[in-house]
């Protein structure tokens, strides 16, 4: 995708007068072109030209003389000026490098859970013993479970099942950590004997 060019003409006008300054193509104290040949020169407004020539004025770059034209003030000056620019066009550039990357990681975050809904999808679907079935609990009432860790319940122990996963606002919790807290409305994902359900149920209930 093509980056954006965010940069007024007359700043880009502004930066090309600095850097022949810069370079002493236009020497200090030597009257720079009038408007009308500078607009000319670059192909734009004389308005364009009189806001680029008001910011190397502002920046101390060039002095203008009513009725007497523009001459170069100070060349150290048109250096720095152009150093900032460059360090301030390369923040912008990677701040777009940056915005592209995001959006990157949110499509492929986007496209795994899609996948490993897809995945868990297709396994509930199989009930005989080739295949691993992964049940859902809804955990849609009130209880104690709420706020508290994996770890704590120690599903295992008190159920026998094993939970591989989490359903949490549309998005699919992986191998959750022990320290992982449930919340109202999550879904667990989890293996075990087909009896495992009725018992986690209970189980929650009894909290």
């Amino acid at each position: 995708m093509p980056k954006k060019n965010s940069t007024p003409v007359y700043m880009k006008v502004a930066v090309d007068v600095a850097s022949r300054i810069s370079r002493e193509e236009i020497p200090r104290d030597k009257k720079i072109s009038g408007r009308s040949t500078l607009a000319g020169e670059y192909n734009v407004s004389p308005e364009t030209i009189r806001k680029a020539m008001r910011l190397l004025s502002d920046m101390n770059i060039v002095e203008v003389k009513h009725g007497n034209g523009i001459y170069v003030s100070s060349v150290s000056r048109a250096e720095e000026f152009i150093e900032r620019y460059r360090i301030r066009a390369s923040v912008n550039e990677l701040k777009e490098e940056l915005v592209e990357l995001m959006k990157k990681r949110d499509d492929i975050e986007d496209k795994i859970n899609k996948t490993v809904n897809e995945i868990v999808d297709y396994t509930s679907r199989f009930k005989n013993s080739e295949h691993v079935t992964i049940y859902e609990h809804h955990l849609n009432y009130d209880s104690r479970i709420f706020d508290m860790t994996l770890d704590e319940l120690d599903m295992w122990n008190n159920t026998g099942v094993t939970v591989v996963g989490i359903k949490r606002d549309g998005r699919i919790i992986l191998s959750p950590s022990p320290e992982e807290k449930l919340r109202i409305k999550d879904k667990l994902l989890f293996v075990g004997e087909p009896s495992s359900t009725m018992r986690l149920s209970e189980y929650i209930k009894s909290l």
